[in-house]
């Protein structure tokens, strides 16, 4: 499917409301937030915050460089956790964690064939 076909405004609004949503680190740090994901994003925190509460519609690049951004986002996600559980297993063993370990991977795969198909687009 590509960019074009699965374009939509409410999934961009989506993808900026998640991404400022785990940007966020507490209380008071929303504005610093929207800073941080629009810089990711190449937007001005206005304009994000404007498409996220839908008083604009985005246009077809910034549909793609929220998904980039989104994508990017869960990426570092997943090799913090990856990370995480080589700590985890240093403590304790591989063995209780083989099962998570391969579900971690698969989803790493799983972003990465995303990343591809949007740069294909």
């Amino acid at each position: 499917m590509s960019t074009l076909e699965m374009f939509s405004p409410d999934i961009a609004r989506e993808y900026g409301r998640k991404m400022l949503e785990i940007e966020t680190r507490g209380n008071g740090d929303q504005m610093n937030a929207l800073e941080r994901v629009a810089r990711e994003v190449g937007m001005k925190p206005r304009a994000l915050r404007r498409l996220i509460n839908g008083e604009t519609m985005p246009t077809l690049t910034v549909f793609g460089r929220l998904r980039a951004g989104y994508l990017n986002l869960c990426e570092r996600r997943i090799k913090r956790l990856q990370h995480d559980l080589e700590v985890e297993k240093g403590r304790f063993g591989s063995d209780p964690f083989a099962d998570i370990d391969g579900r971690i991977s698969a989803l790493a795969e799983e972003v990465r064939r995303a990343k591809e198909a949007t740069k294909r687009g």
